[in-house]
C-alpha cells in the first residue's frame, strides 16, 4: 500500500491517524503525502488535510520544511481545508523570517474577509500575533481587526480567542 491509497481509504479521524502512523517519519512517505496536500485534485487536498495537520501535531520537524511552500501556496487562493491547517500549523510552528511579511497581510486578509472561516479567522488571530512578539509595533495594526470581529462577535470561538489574543497584544504595545 502506499501514501495516496492509505490516505483515500476513506475520510475519518480512525484512518488520519492510521495514515499518520503507516507514513511514521519516513521521509519518502512524507513527501508523498505532501503531495496530496498541494495537489491540484480538491479530493485529494482536502482528505489529505487533516493528516498533514495531524502530522503536525505529532511530527512538527517533518513538516517544517514545507511550511515555507505551504505559506506561499496561500497566494493561490486554496481551498478552506489547506488555509485552515496552514495557518494552525503556523500557530506553533516556526515560520521563516522571510515569509513573515507575506503571512502577516495574508492574515489580516483572512481576518478582514466576511467570508472567511471562523477556523481561520482564529488561527490566523494566535498566528499574527506570535509575529508581533517577534516585531511588537505591528500589535497596533492587528489589534483593531480582532476588536472589530470581537464585537461583531461572530461566533462564540472568534469572541474567546480574540479576547485572549488582545490581552496578550496589548501586553506587547505596553
Amino acid at each position: 500500500m502506499n501514501v495516496r491509497e492509505q490516505v483515500m481509504k476513506e475520510n475519518s479521524r480512525r484512518n488520519w491517524l492510521k495514515s499518520v502512523d503507516f507514513i511514521g517519519t519516513d521521509k519518502k512517505r512524507i513527501t508523498e503525502l505532501m503531495k496530496l496536500f498541494f495537489s491540484k485534485d480538491i479530493r485529494e487536498m482536502q482528505v489529505s488535510s487533516q493528516v498533514v495537520s495531524e502530522m503536525g501535531d505529532k511530527h512538527p520537524n517533518l513538516i517544517q520544511p514545507y511550511l515555507s511552500k505551504m505559506i506561499v501556496h496561500l497566494n493561490t487562493n486554496p481551498i478552506d481545508a489547506f488555509k485552515r491547517v496552514t495557518i494552525r500549523l503556523c500557530q506553533f510552528m516556526d515560520v521563516p523570517e522571510e515569509l513573515e511579511g507575506e503571512l502577516f497581510e495574508k492574515g489580516i486578509q483572512y481576518l478582514k474577509a466576511p467570508d472567511e472561516s471562523i477556523a481561520v479567522k482564529a488561527f490566523s488571530m494566535t498566528s499574527l500575533r506570535r509575529i508581533c512578539e517577534k516585531y511588537p509595533e505591528l500589535a497596533a495594526e492587528l489589534i483593531p481587526y480582532i476588536e472589530i470581529l470581537v464585537d461583531q462577535k461572530a461566533s462564540a470561538g472568534i469572541v474567546n480567542r480574540g479576547q485572549k489574543e488582545l490581552k496578550l497584544l496589548r501586553g506587547l504595545s505596553a
